[in-house]
């Protein structure tokens, strides 16, 4: 079965251009206009495997409708990647790390997202093939998806750093009196990596063939 992609994104043609664009490239792709459009999508039987969420978007923005997604049991698993063409900030890409598995900035066409979809989906299926792997063979449950829940985290983090680096260099984009710039985000970083290295050795469980996570 194709995977099913659902578009989020309250500009009409932009929408109908990713449904339109994945659906030719062999996704089955729906799109709602919107976050409660979202949200009262996924109150019925329907379950996309991945959602592509617009961040500015009004009356209800991407972060809103993440925040709202990642609160209901049923539907929390499904992956997500973020797209936007707002700058981020270095708390932003702190509180996106725990919740999404990419982040693509605009503009973007349907083709160049096709390798951001398939890279996150075989990322997901990969760790869960792993945890299977590691509850058959009797490792603790909780602690084995706490350590996945790290690997996917200082992943995300760790693409994140690189789109701010690329953008804002060794400044900190001050907004609103921000104070948290790069020296808190590598701090960040360090403690999830710390927190990984330590549960790791804990359980001496490792997550098998998946690209090893570099150290700082």
């Amino acid at each position: 079965m194709p995977p099913n992609v659902l578009i989020v994104d309250d500009e009409p043609a932009l929408n109908e251009l990713f449904v339109i664009g994945l659906n030719k490239y062999g996704f089955k792709t729906e799109g709602v206009l919107g976050g409660q459009e979202c949200l009262d999508l996924l109150s019925t039987q329907y379950r996309p495997d991945l959602i592509l969420l617009d961040m500015m978007m009004e009356p209800m923005d991407g972060w809103e409708t993440l925040n709202r997604l990642k609160r209901i049991e049923e539907v929390k698993h499904i992956p997500v990647i973020m797209q936007t063409g707002k700058n981020l900030t270095y708390r932003e890409a702190e509180q996106f790390s725990y919740c999404i598995e990419d982040y693509i900035l605009k503009p973007i066409t349907p083709k160049r997202c096709i390798d951001h979809i398939n890279g996150a989906l075989d990322k997901v299926r990969s760790i869960e093939e792993i945890i299977s792997h590691g509850l058959r063979a009797g490792y603790p449950e909780e602690k084995i998806r706490r350590l996945a829940r790290l690997y996917r985290t200082i992943e995300v983090a760790k693409k994140l750093l690189v789109i701010l680096e690329e953008r804002y260099g060794n400044h900190n984009p001050s907004e609103d009196n921000e104070t948290y710039g790069p020296d808190e985000y590598s701090g960040f970083l360090l403690r999830l990596q710390q927190e990984y290295d330590e549960l790791q050795k804990e359980i001496n469980f490792t997550l098998g063939g998946l690209k090893p996570l570099p150290k700082n």
